[in-house]
């Protein structure tokens, strides 16, 4: 039923730890690049939705934030949250071990910060267009909600997020149509971002171009770190526990069922001919 897909992730996993130890630098470049690429999907969203109306302004903000992801998935790159689902599935598949998956983890997050980091530095100096501009103040209103929520809203925020995240990279490993991966993850990835729910590399981005701005005392860098650990520990659920855990769980529980059914089936006589 999910041997294929989990196999085929698990393999990711596995190549990804492979990819680290090979060529440390490159998987970092790697990294920067899903930062950046999610990044770009925070500019588009903030950027429709400072002038969307504000009754359809979430809905139209996820539709347009799916585009990071789908580039993330197309062109290739290191996102994090994504690791919080290979990695487990290569764990628990024995394909790597767990130094591997904390190394590939902490390189990756690192990562995907310098390069949401540097997209945000290179934003202020172009003139952080909308959001440093007439949309600033419902842009530093966002941030702000999300740098003073408490550490058990933002965790189980985070687990949502991952939850409907690795849901968009699992189901697109299900298909082998290029239109069919860019329709299932639209859905799970709209979902997350007009409910609110929580991406540390999206936040990464967020964050940076917010205290590089004219920002109220009300965003700080301490109120960006208790933000960022929290969801990133809730992504990490999301992603681990939720998608590949419990997938894994079930292909496990089903191949322990047919075990015992192969062992005693008894074949029927062939019948002879002539």
């Amino acid at each position: 039923m999910y041997e294929e897909t989990i196999k085929n992730l698990s393999d990711a996993g596995r190549s990804k730890a492979v990819a680290l130890k090979g060529n440390p630098f490159a998987f970092m470049v790697g990294s920067a690049m899903a930062g950046a690429y999610i990044g770009f999907g925070d500019i588009i969203m903030f950027t429709v939705g400072a002038h969307a109306d504000p009754s359809w302004s979430h809905l139209v903000m996820g539709a347009v934030f799916a585009s990071a992801l789908t580039i993330v998935v197309f062109a290739g790159s290191e996102l994090f949250t994504g690791m919080a689902m290979y990695m487990p599935l290569a764990l628990l598949s024995g394909k790597t071990g767990l130094i591997d998956l904390l190394r590939v983890w902490v390189l990756c997050w690192l990562g995907n910060f310098a390069g949401a980091f540097l997209l945000a530095v290179l934003f202020k100096l172009g003139g952080g267009g909308v959001l440093l501009g007439d949309g600033s103040p419902a842009f530093f209103a966002a941030v702000a909600a999300k740098i003073s929520a408490p550490a058990h809203e933002l965790f189980a925020r985070g687990i949502i997020c991952n939850w409907l995240v690795c849901l968009a990279i699992w189901m697109s490993y299900r298909t082998e149509n290029d239109a069919a991966k860019v329709f299932l993850i639209f859905w799970p990835i709209m979902i997350f971002v007009a409910a609110g729910f929580e991406h540390c590399v999206a936040n990464m981005f967020a964050f940076s171009l917010a205290l590089l701005g004219p920002h109220p005392a009300t965003i700080s860098v301490y109120g960006a770190l208790h933000n960022l650990v929290f969801v990133t520990l809730g992504n990490i659920v999301g992603g681990g526990i939720m998608v590949a855990f419990g997938y894994w769980v079930q292909l496990a529980g089903t191949a322990q069922a047919a075990s015992p059914l192969a062992k005693n089936r008894t074949l029927p006589p062939v019948s002879r001919i002539g």
